[in-house]
């Protein structure tokens, strides 16, 4: 089921195959990686007992939504997210001239995320 709603994220990216990964962050103590493909988010906690409440991510200002969750029930996970939620972006005026911002997200341990800005 997971490789099934992952191929569809996939195929719901216009060119996705083209479109160049970035990184957004990575932090080898917390074991937590982030990267975007176009409006795409990729977040990665690889820690087996490490969850985190706000972590933050540098991204492109505005709302993202959730995608796909390796923690929904649906695929065997806890559940411990609430992935109809809107995440917003909050403002820094250290990144202003980038129009980067900070979202900060609840990332359970052993989880994968994948977030698209919204339009």
């Amino acid at each position: 089921d997971f490789d099934k709603a992952m191929l569809e994220v996939i195929k719901s990216e216009k060119d996705f195959i083209n479109t160049p990964v970035q990184e957004v962050w990575h932090n080898d103590s917390d074991q937590i990686l982030c990267f975007s493909r176009g409006d795409l988010v990729f977040v990665f906690n690889f820690s087996p007992t490490r969850s985190f409440t706000d972590y933050g991510f540098l991204v492109p200002a505005g709302a993202y939504s959730t995608v796909l969750n390796t923690d929904a029930k649906e695929f065997g996970g806890n559940g411990l997210a609430d992935d109809s939620l809107t995440h917003f972006t909050n403002s820094d005026p250290l990144y202003a001239d980038q129009h980067k911002e900070w979202l900060k997200l609840y990332v359970p341990a052993r989880s994968a995320w994948v977030l698209a800005k919204n339009k």
